[in-house]
């Protein structure tokens, strides 16, 4: 009977727990830093390969989202957004649900280089199963922050995963 064991790929950055929405804000990124804690807590670890991602790239993020786009997460601090940027901080959609916070850019390059390091591995057949818990953050349109969610990693991991695969079919269990 042959090996049916799957290669399991966990993605995790300690760094990404350190971002804050803010106080009244009920995304809350050090929930994932917790989460890390259960799975090692658990064993699991022992059971998967325990990968610190690469970030992702202005380029990386360019290949679905507007490079002005990126340029502006890239540049925006919550002080800007409250006084110079008003106006272009509106027509990328930062404000309440998805507020200007102290490493916007670095929070999304994280998450984004998670999921599609963890598609390139799925491409080269290193993993059969990729798990990112910073990721799947989906509501990001092209062009502005949507719903929590400034990049779309998804996107940009489903085109990582048609370079090599014809179809991809991606289930959006948000409860």
């Amino acid at each position: 009977m042959p090996n049916t064991k799957k290669r399991v790929s966990y993605f995790y950055d300690p760094e990404v727990g350190n971002f804050h929405y803010g106080v009244s804000h009920p995304m809350k990124p050090h929930r994932l830093a917790l989460t890390n804690t259960l799975v090692f807590s658990y064993g699991l670890h022992d059971k998967m390969e325990i990968c610190r991602p690469w970030r992702a790239s202005e380029h990386d993020m360019c290949r679905y989202h507007d490079p002005e786009y990126i340029k502006f997460l890239k540049s925006v601090t919550p002080e800007k957004a409250q006084g110079i940027l008003k106006d272009l901080s509106k027509s990328f959609c930062v404000g309440e649900d998805c507020p200007a916070f102290a490493g916007i850019y670095e929070f999304c390059s994280i998450y984004t280089g998670a999921s599609l390091e963890g598609a390139a591995k799925l491409n080269t057949g290193a993993s059969d199963i990729a798990i990112n818990w910073s990721g799947g953050l989906h509501h990001a349109k092209k062009s502005e922050a949507s719903g929590f969610c400034y990049v779309n990693d998804i996107v940009i991991s489903i085109l990582e995963l048609l370079r090599y695969h014809p179809r991809v079919l991606y289930i959006d269990i948000d409860i």
